[in-house]
């Protein structure tokens, strides 16, 4: 199947996919310094901004089943049937790039984010995590998954193979002098300025058996950055040219030459006391 007769399904498959290896990684869904500090009433109040298909709140739903569960997006092309859905997850439109209703401030015993890479722009996160803040009640805890490509290198069982498609991929996530993608690097610098206390941040690097299953996701949302936010007018446009080169790419993974990475996670916790 090519690149470009993939289905919408199928992207959300490999969301899906993606999420469980992510779980895999990193051992947990709710990072352990927030579950072991108390810092989570039984009936919390949690929120998952950019949701997806829902399945980061789905396993949560199993670890805290009298939790409010609420996931947001900015499209509702991904969610999952409501009939299939625990009864305590409520999913909902938001665009956290804008304003955040009043009726959502201080809401939220938890706010959980994941791998907003091409969400954030080339100003850093700083705009969206004060929106992130808004939405936590004193004391409330956010926690935040990404990639980070300044870890991103290509790797390879033989360095006599071709890995030059690889290098350009990793080259076109990173932008212009790598200035663009710095961020998830320095996120816990951000939170710190946006006021949030009691940081912690941890990379996550993959073992070498989790190297091609995790090529697959990014060939899997490259494809959909592709398709939705790059033109495809023409047999030279910028998206069909992109798809090429990520042919190319999973022509060198099939014979060993894929991409290392280290996923970081960033927790910060909202002040019980706000200062005057």
């Amino acid at each position: 199947m090519s690149f470009e007769d993939k289905s919408q399904q199928y992207l959300e498959s490999g969301l899906n996919f993606q999420h469980a290896l992510l779980r895999d990684l990193l051992g947990y869904t709710i990072h352990p310094d927030i579950r072991s500090d108390g810092g989570l009433p039984k009936e919390a109040k949690i929120a998952d901004i950019g949701t997806g298909t829902g399945q980061w709140l789905i396993d949560v739903s199993a670890e805290l089943p009298s939790a409010q569960l609420d996931g947001f997006d900015l499209s509702e092309e991904q969610y999952p049937s409501k009939a299939w859905l625990p009864s305590q997850i409520s999913l909902s439109q938001l665009d956290i790039t804008k304003t955040i209703p009043s009726k959502l401030e201080g809401m939220y015993d938890l706010v959980h984010v994941q791998l907003f890479l091409c969400v954030v722009q080339k100003t850093g996160p700083a705009a969206i995590l004060n929106e992130l803040y808004k939405l936590l009640k004193p004391g409330g805890y956010l926690q935040w998954v990404e990639y980070d490509p300044v870890s991103f290198k290509v790797v390879s069982p033989d360095p006599s193979l071709e890995q030059s498609a690889n290098e350009k991929h990793i080259e076109i996530i990173r932008g212009p002098e790598g200035k663009a993608t710095e961020w998830p690097s320095e996120l816990s610098l951000y939170l710190d300025h946006a006021g949030f206390q009691e940081i912690n941040s941890k990379s996550y690097p993959l073992p070498p058996e989790m190297y091609a299953p995790f090529m697959q996701c990014h060939l899997f949302a490259a494809e959909e950055v592709s398709l939705k936010a790059m033109k495809n007018d023409g047999s030279e446009s910028q998206g069909i040219m992109f798809r090429k080169l990520l042919a190319e790419v999973h022509k060198e993974c099939q014979r060993g030459v894929t991409m290392a990475e280290s996923p970081v996670v960033v927790i910060g916790q909202k002040p019980v006391r706000m200062s005057v």
